[in-house]
C-alpha cells in the first residue's frame, strides 16, 4: 500500500474519531445542563418564594415567571460573551434577601397610603429599574477595567455581608416554610402556629448541610430534592390524608391562579405604580448593586480557584452587564455568575458554552409549561433549600472565620450581621463599608511613614567640600534633621509624622535648624493630612526651624501650596527638586553661618607641592600635564565615552551626571578645586560611567593615557607619587559615603 492509499484510509477514521469527540462533548454538555438547569429552577422556585411572600402571595406564580426568565435571558447572553466557557448565570441569593425586603418596605410604604392599593406593579418596576442600575455599573466598572477591585475589599468586610445574607435567607426560609412574616418580633407567634412546617424544613436543610459539607458527588443535591419530594408524598399517603387537604393546610406551593408565568404585568398595570414609593428603594437598589458587584467578582475569583482557569474580570463585569440592561426590558432580576454550578459543568468535561445555553433552555421549558408543574412542590422542602444556603453561609463565615480570622476581624464579621439581623441589609451595607473605611485607615496607620530618619552629619549632598568645609560639616551637620517619607500619608500617617518631628526638634539634646522631608518614596497624600502639615509649619516657625521639602510630586505640591503649607518667596518652607539639591543647600548655609576654618582653602599647587615633596618635581610633573579651560556648560566627556585621560581641577566647579535616554537625570558628585575626575575610568579601562559638565568655568590640567605611560616609563617616582595622591583621594571619598550606608541600618 502506498503512502498514499495509507492516508486515504486514514482519513474517514480521524473524520469519525472527530465526530465521535464532538458527540461525546454534547453529550456532556447535555448532562451538566439537565443537572445545573434542574438547580437553577429549584433556586428559582424557591428564591421567588423568599421574595413574593405575604402581601404577594397570590402573586407567587408570576414571581416565578420573572425569576425563570431572568434565567433565560441572563443564562444566554452571559454564556454567550463570559470568559469562561462553562458558566452557568441565574438569579442568585444574596440579591434576592435584598429584593425581599424591598418587595416588603414597597408593599408597607404603598398600603400607608392607600390600604386598598395594589404593590406589585411598584415591586416588578423597581427590581427592573435594580437591574438596569446595576447592569449599568457592571458594564461601567468592566469597561474601566475595575476588576481588580475585588482585591481591595478587606474579607471581614465581605464576610460580614455574607453573613448578613445568611441570616437573611434563614429568616426567609421560615417565611417560606410558615407563609407568614418572619421578622424578628413576630418569631415566637409564627413558631407556634407553624412549628410543624418551619421545623420540618430546617431539618432538611440541616441534612443537606451534614451530606453536602461531607460529600461531593455532583448528582447529590438533585437526588435528595426529588427524595424528599417523594418521601413527603409517601408520608401524606401513609398519614391518608389528600393532596387538597395538603394545600388547604399550606404544605404545598400553590395552588395558583389559572394563568400563565408570563408577563408579570399588563402595560395598564403601570399606571398603578407609586413613584414616591419606588424613589423611597433608591438605597435597596444600590445594596443590590454594590452587594452584586462584590459576589460577580468573588464568584468569578472562586471558579478561578476550583477550576485552575484563568478568569477575566472585567470581561465577566462587561457580559454581566449587558445581560442585565437587557433582562431588566423584561422586568428581570439581577443575576450573574453562579460559582456551584459553573464550576460543576467543567470539572464533569462540558466544557463549552452548549451547557450554560442548555442550562438555560431547561428554565424555559418550566416557564413553557406553567404553574401547574411548580404548583406541587413542598413548602418545607423549598424552605428547607433555602435555609441551607443560608445555613451554609452562616458557618462559613461565623464557625470557619472564628478559628480562621483575628479577634478584631471577627469581631467586624459579627457586626456586620447584627445590623443586619436588627436593622436590615441596608444599614448592614453601610456599616459595612464604614467599617472597611476605618479598617483601612488602621491599616495603614500601622505603616510607619518615616522610612528612614538620618541626621545631616552622617548624610551629605554630592558636593565635594574642602578639608575645612567637611570639618565645619563634621561638627555643625547635626542642625540638619532628614527624615525621609514613604507610602500614602493621610491624617493618622501624617499625625505619626508631625509627633516624630515635634519630639525631636523641641528635645533638649538637639539643635535642630533644619528639618528636611524627602518625598522620593511617597505616593500620594491626603486633603486630611494638611492640617499636620500646617501645624509642623507653624513648629518650625516658632521654633527658628526651616523647613526644606525634597522630590515633591506635582500633585502634591499643588495640595501643600493650596492649604498654604508652601507660600512663594517665603523663607519658612521651600521646596528643591531632589534630596541632593536640599542637602547641599542647607549644607552651604551652614559652611556660611559657621566661623570661618582655620584651614586654607583647596589649591591644587600646593596640594601637589606636597604630593612631589617639593616645587621643583610639581613643575616636572606638571610638564606631563595640558591645561584646558572649560567654559560653564561644557562636557567634559560622556557617559558611554572611551576613558583616555583624567583631569585635575585648579578652579572653577564639575558635576558629574547620570544620563538615562540621554537625559541628565541625577547629580553624582560636585568637584571642585583640587579634586580628580575621571581616574577611575583611566585605571581601570572601562568606558565611562557618567556624563561630566562644568558648572561654573573652570581651569583644569589633563592628564592622557598616553602621558601617564611616559611618565611611569621616565620618572616612574613622580608616577608613583601620583598614584598615592590618587588612591588617597579616592580613600577620602569613601569614608565620606559609608555614614549615609551606616545609618540606614541604625
Amino acid at each position: 500500500m502506498t503512502q498514499q492509499e495509507a492516508g486515504d484510509v486514514a482519513e474517514p477514521a480521524r473524520v469519525e474519531q472527530r465526530g465521535s469527540a464532538k458527540r461525546l462533548k454534547l453529550v456532556q454538555a447535555a448532562l451538566a445542563a439537565a443537572v445545573s438547569g434542574t438547580l437553577v429552577v429549584t433556586f428559582d422556585i424557591s428564591l421567588a418564594a423568599l421574595v413574593f411572600t405575604h402581601d404577594f402571595a397570590d402573586r407567587l406564580s408570576k414571581g416565578i415567571g420573572i425569576f425563570l426568565v431572568s434565567s433565560v435571558i441572563v443564562g444566554v447572553i452571559v454564556a454567550l460573551l463570559s470568559s469562561f466557557r462553562p458558566v452557568i448565570a441565574a438569579p442568585q441569593e444574596d440579591a434576592a434577601v435584598i429584593f425581599a425586603s424591598m418587595a416588603s418596605a414597597i408593599a408597607a410604604g404603598v398600603h400607608k397610603v392607600d390600604p386598598n392599593a395594589d404593590a406589585f406593579p411598584t415591586v416588578i418596576v423597581a427590581i427592573a429599574l435594580t437591574s438596569v442600575v446595576a447592569g449599568g455599573f457592571f458594564l461601567l466598572l468592566g469597561i474601566l477595567r475595575l476588576g481588580v477591585l475585588v482585591r481591595f475589599i478587606p474579607y471581614p468586610v465581605a464576610g460580614g455581608f455574607l453573613a448578613g445574607a445568611g441570616w437573611l435567607l434563614v429568616q426567609g426560609s421560615l417565611s417560606v416554610m410558615s407563609g407568614k412574616p418572619a421578622t424578628l418580633p413576630m418569631l415566637p407567634e409564627l413558631f407556634a402556629s407553624s412549628l410543624d412546617k418551619v421545623l420540618t424544613g430546617l431539618l432538611f436543610g440541616l441534612l443537606l448541610v451534614a451530606l453536602l459539607r461531607r460529600y461531593t458527588n455532583l448528582l447529590l443535591l438533585p437526588i435528595l430534592l426529588v427524595g424528599s419530594t417523594g418521601v413527603f408524598y409517601l408520608m401524606l399517603t401513609l398519614a391518608g390524608s389528600s393532596v387538597t387537604q395538603a394545600f388547604a393546610d399550606g404544605w404545598l406551593l400553590g395552588p395558583f391562579p389559572r394563568e400563565g408565568l408570563w408577563p408579570p404585568v399588563e402595560a395598564s398595570d403601570l399606571q398603578k405604580v407609586n413613584w414616591p414609593v419606588l424613589f423611597d428603594s433608591g438605597g435597596n437598589m444600590v445594596a443590590v448593586t454594590v452587594m452584586a458587584a462584590i459576589t460577580v467578582l468573588l464568584s468569578a475569583s472562586g471558579v478561578e480557584l476550583a477550576t485552575e482557569q484563568e478568569i477575566d474580570l472585567d470581561r465577566e463585569l462587561r457580559a454581566t452587564g449587558v445581560a442585565n440592561i437587557v433582562g431588566s426590558m423584561f422586568g428581570c432580576v439581577v443575576g450573574y455568575m453562579s460559582m456551584p454550578e459553573s464550576s460543576m459543568n467543567f470539572k464533569t468535561g462540558a466544557n463549552t458554552r452548549l451547557a450554560g445555553l442548555f442550562a438555560a433552555s431547561v428554565s424555559a421549558l418550566v416557564l413553557i409549561i406553567g404553574a401547574d408543574a411548580i404548583s406541587y412542590y413542598p413548602r418545607p422542602v423549598l424552605g428547607g433549600l433555602i435555609a441551607y444556603l443560608g445555613f451554609h453561609f452562616l458557618i462559613n463565615t461565623l464557625y470557619e472565620g472564628y478559628f480562621r480570622l483575628r479577634r478584631t476581624e471577627y469581631l467586624v464579621v459579627v457586626l456586620i450581621l447584627l445590623v443586619v439581623a436588627v436593622w436590615g441589609f441596608l444599614l448592614g451595607v453601610a456599616v459595612g463599608l464604614g467599617v472597611s473605611l476605618i479598617l483601612f485607615a488602621l491599616s495603614y496607620s500601622r505603616i510607619e511613614v518615616i522610612r528612614n530618619a538620618i541626621s545631616g552629619v552622617h548624610l551629605r549632598s554630592n558636593v565635594a567640600r574642602s578639608d575645612g568645609e567637611e570639618m565645619t560639616l563634621m561638627e555643625r551637620a547635626k542642625q540638619l534633621y532628614i527624615l525621609q517619607l514613604q507610602g500614602y500619608v493621610f491624617f493618622g500617617t501624617a499625625y505619626n509624622l508631625l509627633t516624630s518631628a515635634q519630639q525631636r526638634i523641641q528635645s533638649t539634646d538637639a539643635e535642630i535648624r533644619y528639618l528636611l522631608l524627602d518625598f522620593r518614596h511617597v505616593n500620594g497624600l491626603d486633603s486630611s493630612a494638611i492640617a499636620s502639615f500646617l501645624r509642623l509649619r507653624r513648629l518650625a516657625k516658632a521654633n527658628s526651624v526651616r523647613l526644606i521639602l525634597t522630590e515633591v510630586p506635582a500633585d502634591i505640591r499643588n495640595h501643600l501650596e493650596r492649604g498654604e503649607v508652601v507660600i512663594e518667596n517665603d523663607d519658612v518652607c521651600r521646596i528643591y527638586p531632589d534630596l541632593d539639591r536640599g542637602l547641599e543647600a542647607c549644607e552651604n548655609e551652614i559652611i556660611q553661618e559657621a566661623p570661618p576654618s582655620m584651614l586654607p582653602p583647596p589649591m591644587l599647587f600646593y596640594d601637589l607641592q606636597d604630593v612631589f615633596n617639593g616645587r621643583e618635581d610639581m613643575l616636572r610633573f606638571l610638564g606631563y600635564l595640558e591645561r584646558v579651560e572649560a567654559p560653564a556648560g561644557f562636557d567634559l566627556f560622556r557617559q558611554g565615552d572611551i576613558s583616555k585621560d583624567l583631569y585635575l581641577i585648579e578652579s572653577g566647579e564639575l558635576t558629574a551626571w547620570l544620563e538615562i535616554d540621554g537625559r541628565k537625570i541625577k547629580r553624582l558628585r560636585t568637584m571642585g578645586p583640587g579634586s580628580v575626575v575621571g581616574e577611575s575610568g583611566l585605571y581601570m579601562g572601562e568606558k565611562r560611567s557618567a556624563t561630566v559638565t562644568a558648572s561654573r568655568q573652570a581651569t583644569l590640567y589633563r592628564l592622557s593615557e598616553e602621558a601617564l605611560r611616559r611618565l611611569t616609563d621616565e620618572a616612574p617616582e613622580l608616577a608613583a607619587a601620583f598614584h598615592h595622591f590618587v588612591v588617597t583621594l579616592l580613600a577620602r571619598r569613601i569614608v565620606h559615603s559609608t555614614g549615609p550606608v551606616k545609618s540606614l541600618f541604625n
